[in-house]
């Protein structure tokens, strides 16, 4: 039987990179964003319009699908922001932006998605996008760190309250992805040289590597409680510089 997968954050680069790799497995999508539906979005899939980053808009994302008779495997929340900003630089307003984007969208999604699998009462798993700041001081990462740490905390949270239900909550710690969302970081040739050189295996990530974890997380069905780092090496060794 084909797999419906809920994946939040649609629009962007992972997405795109999961979407290939889901599609390959012949599963349905409902992805979630809050932009509108490309041209070319299949009729076999759902997109919903919604901000997850409020409880109204989660909870809208799962009445949508009951309304549907449907109910979704997996949740693969890929929702997020980044900020490269010290705590001089961040406003009160764009901190609350910041773990309004990454961490309270995280919250009402599994909320919502664990209501939704208990009701079935078949198991499920989660899984989540966090940032190797998270893990290992970087300057200029506070709001980022603060957000995806609070993510860290909540996936090994809800992986013991919901390890008798069978719904299984992992994440993965991704390092600097190379994408457009990091276009304002890699904004020219030495920014990209001196951001590889942060990482021992002297490449940024490719989204579809980290594609590639969250797959594996959703499926391995002996894993819960999990951080999967894919970091080219970043919080475990240092690169030799030379």
């Amino acid at each position: 039987m084909s797999k419906l997968i809920v994946m939040t954050g649609a629009s962007g680069a992972l997405a795109q990179a999961l979407l290939r790799q889901v599609r390959e497995r012949g599963w349905r999508v409902v992805a979630v964003s809050r932009q509108a539906p490309p041209e070319n979005w299949p009729e076999t899939d759902i997109w919903l319009q919604e901000d997850v980053s409020h409880q109204a808009g989660a909870d809208a994302v799962f009445a949508a699908l009951r309304q549907r008779e449907l109910v979704p495997d997996y949740l693969a929340h890929l929702a997020g922001s980044f900020l490269l900003a010290g705590l001089a630089q961040t406003s009160e307003e764009t901190y609350r932006q910041v773990l309004a984007a990454n961490l309270d969208s995280a919250f009402f999604s599994l909320r919502a998605f664990v209501a939704a699998r208990k009701r079935a009462g078949e198991g499920g798993a989660a899984v989540f996008v966090s940032s190797v700041v998270a893990d290992i001081g970087v300057s200029f990462h506070e709001a980022v760190a603060a957000a995806k740490g609070g993510l860290e905390s909540l996936v090994l949270a809800a992986a013991a309250t919901h390890a008798r239900d069978a719904i299984r909550v992992n994440a993965v710690r991704s390092g600097l992805m190379d994408s457009p969302a990091a276009s304002h970081i890699l904004r020219n040739d030495n920014a990209r040289t001196l951001a590889r050189k942060q990482y021992p295996l002297g490449q940024l990530i490719d989204p579809a590597a980290v594609a590639e974890a969250l797959l594996f997380l959703l499926t391995a069905e002996q894993i819960t409680g999990q951080i999967l780092a894919v970091d080219g090496g970043f919080g475990a060794v240092r690169p030799l510089l030379t």
